[in-house]
């Protein structure tokens, strides 16, 4: 029921531009996520290195019940 006040208070709440603009961005953070966020400002830390080894996955990757020795 607090949520339902809270609401209709912000809606009833007399603001300029500047302040609606901030509202609306807060909302727009809070719904996607502050993580997606920094992904979206930082792209490069989600990519991988050059140079860096990726072990290989799936299907033939290891040797059936064990290791490979080769």
């Amino acid at each position: 029921m607090a949520i339902k006040q809270e609401l209709n208070t912000l809606l009833n709440k007399k603001m300029d531009r500047k302040d609606f603009l901030k509202v609306v961005g807060v909302g727009v953070v809070a719904a996607t996520g502050i993580g997606s966020l920094i992904r979206a400002i930082n792209p490069s830390s989600t990519q991988t290195r050059v140079g860096s080894a990726a072990a290989p996955q799936g299907y033939g990757s290891s040797a059936y019940g064990g290791t490979k020795t080769s």
